[in-house]
């Protein structure tokens, strides 16, 4: 058995970068990938992508099974001037899009409700809203977002608030709030899903596919699975969990890829529904020629 390990950077909307590592490992002629923010992630999720190549079936048959085959996606808004969000919906709603994810500009402020308003407006009532407050800790906000009806806020209080407080802020608003850097820590990570608290599962941030799996299985809340900017490899390995959780997830973040200047893999088409690839393991392929482009090992 090889293993490659290939550092990459991938330059990003709005003058960011992604940065990851890709890990193939071979054996018998046949090659799995894998993706993540360590040598170690990688080369697990490559593993499992090898393992279901060589049985022929998809990942998620080693998760539990298939129990889906297409997830409904969320998509990001990123603009922060209202009519700017006005427009940006409008053209992804064209684009099949009903769900739609705007990170705070101001801690659920003033702004921020002009922003969802904005979204509102533009994607109508039956359009799914979100607001991600990264941590942010913003009780008071919340109690003023209820009239724009919003799917769900994102981490809502610093990484490290314990879950009582998790469960206090949910009992005193009455708006579903989701963890997301929270789920960090593996420990915290379960008293929330034990209390029903919303799971935002990053692969990158929990541990891979397995340890997704795992924690998605012990909530009693809603799930969704996110991506971390990941390329396509990232972001097959995180649809195949999505198809083979036991509930069925929320629409999930995960058409990110137009957020890269380019992808390195085909065979899995971005868009607001993703479907199972067919065939073994992920189910995507390699673009060595862009993998090569933003490779910085040479």
């Amino acid at each position: 058995m090889s293993v490659e390990l290939i550092p990459i950077r991938i330059p990003m909307t709005r003058g960011r970068l992604y940065a990851a590592v890709l890990a193939t490992v071979s054996q018998d002629g046949l090659a799995g990938v894998g993706e993540g923010p360590d040598a170690e992630s990688a080369v697990a999720m490559a593993r499992l992508d090898l393992d279901a190549r060589e049985r022929g079936v998809p990942v998620a048959n080693l998760l539990g099974g298939v129990r889906r085959r297409r997830i409904a996606c969320t998509t990001l808004i990123e603009e922060e001037r209202p009519e700017a969000v006005a427009a940006a919906v409008e053209q992804l709603a064209r684009e099949g899009f009903g769900y739609f994810k705007l990170k705070a500009a101001n801690a659920g402020g003033q702004i921020d409700l002009e922003r969802l308003g904005a979204a509102r407006w533009a994607g109508g009532p039956a359009a799914g809203l979100r607001l991600d407050l990264n941590g942010r800790r913003a009780a008071t906000a919340l109690t003023t977002l209820h009239h724009l009806h919003l799917e769900l806020v994102e981490q809502p209080l610093p990484p490290d608030a314990p879950a009582a407080e998790w469960a206090a802020l949910a009992a005193t608003n009455g708006v579903t709030l989701a963890a997301d850097e929270s789920l960090t820590d593996r420990d915290l990570a379960c008293q929330l899903a034990g209390q029903g608290t919303a799971l935002a599962i990053k692969l990158a941030r929990v541990g891979g596919p397995l340890a997704a799996l795992s924690l998605a299985a012990a909530a009693t809340g809603p799930v969704t699975l996110g991506s971390a900017y990941e390329t396509g490899v990232g972001i097959a390995a995180a649809l195949h969990v999505a198809c083979a959780l036991r509930q069925e997830p929320l629409a999930c973040g995960l058409a990110t890829r137009r957020l890269l200047e380019s992808d390195i893999t085909t065979g899995l088409p971005e868009g607001p529904v993703l479907e199972l690839p067919e065939g073994p393991g992920l189910g995507v392929e390699l673009d060595w020629e862009a993998v090569n482009r933003y490779r910085v090992d040479r």
